[in-house]
């Protein structure tokens, strides 16, 4: 049968009576000789002792704590200076005990830890039982600790459900906090800092490495054969901000994102790139969820329903064309790819701007400036093409 915590701290304050019996004598003796006993009484004068016998008085831990503490100064402050506030908190851990107080895991683990330093203090061998009833009880303290965490998060994953019901039927998250996260702009975390847990640009970045790479090994299994830049030009119409949002707008993703005033007022909801970077977002949050295989079995056929689309090319799908391009320029008059460099970052941590250059064997050809790195490199290859001539 487990022992309460009342019961743990009673057998550990018996222990340490058995500990301080011997040590408090000791060190009485050194300093008072045979009068040592004197000045026992006199710490315990108000305390109704003069019945009780030596044996009585030293079997009982709150007399050893008192007799501690009435002649610390002259006796034990040199071999515990660092540990008096452990026995005048031990004084209390044994008054509540002794009138039955219960203690909650909380304060039991803080009882036997102060036992137990004292104990290790005057190297008394009761510190090890007395050890084994604080690890009992920080393990029931973690449980508990576990427990009501595992509750809180339970409770807000059951808000997240309710509110993002219809979506979840779609994309079925076992976390919807990740969903949640990755429907969230930073207009929006930037207005409401303490409503969130952060913004979707990371998930942002990972989603969009994750489709390239299945969008690629799509493409690949389906045209093996042809040749690289034809596999490229393939996997880019599918990837493209136009397709991105298509997706977005079949499964009206634009309704769930959360979105701070400004966006919401231009019409954050129905832009063509906010759409494409919040699918991107929400396909880096499933990878972590559930992993690559349950992103490809949900991406799979989207993906062949955007290959039966004819999908209008706009100022993004021009830019992406000419960082194929300038590469393949690159690759042809150079034979190395070009390598795009992030030389400035300006602006507020949630409305940054990014400079980045594009070089060909150290040499710049041209820059371009974004809110996002990715647009800035397309900006800088297309205008190293214009300043080739190239278009």
């Amino acid at each position: 049968m487990q022992l309460s915590n009342n019961e743990r701290i009673g057998q550990s304050l018996t222990l340490l009576s058995q500990a301080l019996s011997p040590y408090v004598e000791q060190k009485m003796r050194e300093v008072y000789g045979n009068s040592w006993f004197s000045q026992v009484n006199l710490c315990l004068s108000n305390k109704n002792n003069f019945n009780r016998s030596n044996e009585e008085i030293f079997q009982d831990v709150s007399a050893l704590l008192t007799i501690i503490n009435q002649r610390w100064d002259k006796v034990f402050k040199k071999y515990l200076s660092s540990e008096r506030y452990l026995i005048n908190e031990l004084i209390e851990v044994r008054n509540r005990w002794a009138h039955i107080n219960g203690f909650s895991p909380e304060d039991a683990f803080r009882a036997l830890d102060s036992i137990h330093r004292l104990l290790v203090k005057i190297g008394a061998e009761q510190e090890k039982i007395v050890d084994a009833h604080k690890q009992i009880v920080f393990k029931l303290l973690t449980q508990k600790q576990s427990n009501f965490a595992q509750s809180q998060m339970s409770q807000a994953d059951e808000q997240i459900r309710e509110q993002l019901k219809e979506l979840l039927e779609i994309i079925p998250f076992q976390d919807a906090r990740l969903l949640l996260r990755a429907l969230t702009h930073r207009s929006y975390m930037f207005e409401n800092p303490t409503k969130t847990q952060g913004d979707n640009e990371q998930l942002e970045f990972l989603g969009d490495s994750v489709l390239q790479f299945l969008a690629g090994d799509y493409v690949y299994e389906k045209y093996f054969g042809e040749q690289e830049g034809q596999l490229t030009k393939k996997r880019e119409k599918i990837v493209s901000n136009e397709a991105l949002a298509i997706l977005a707008q079949n499964f009206n993703l634009g309704k769930w994102i959360k979105l701070g005033n400004g966006e919401e007022l231009t019409g954050g909801r129905t832009n063509p790139t906010l759409l494409s970077n919040t699918l991107e977002a929400v396909i880096g949050a499933y990878y972590k969820d559930s992993g690559i295989d349950a992103v490809w079995e949900w991406l799979k056929p989207m993906l062949e329903q955007l290959e039966t689309l004819k999908i209008e090319p706009n100022c993004s799908q021009v830019l992406n064309d000419a960082k194929n391009t300038f590469q393949h320029w690159a690759q042809t008059n150079h034979q190395q790819n070009p390598e795009y460099i992030v030389i400035q970052e300006s602006g507020d941590d949630h409305n940054k701007v990014f400079t980045v250059v594009v070089k060909v064997k150290g040499m710049v050809y041209a820059q371009g400036k974004a809110t996002k790195i990715r647009d800035a490199q397309k900006q800088a290859a297309t205008l190293a093409l214009t300043n080739l001539g190239l278009i």
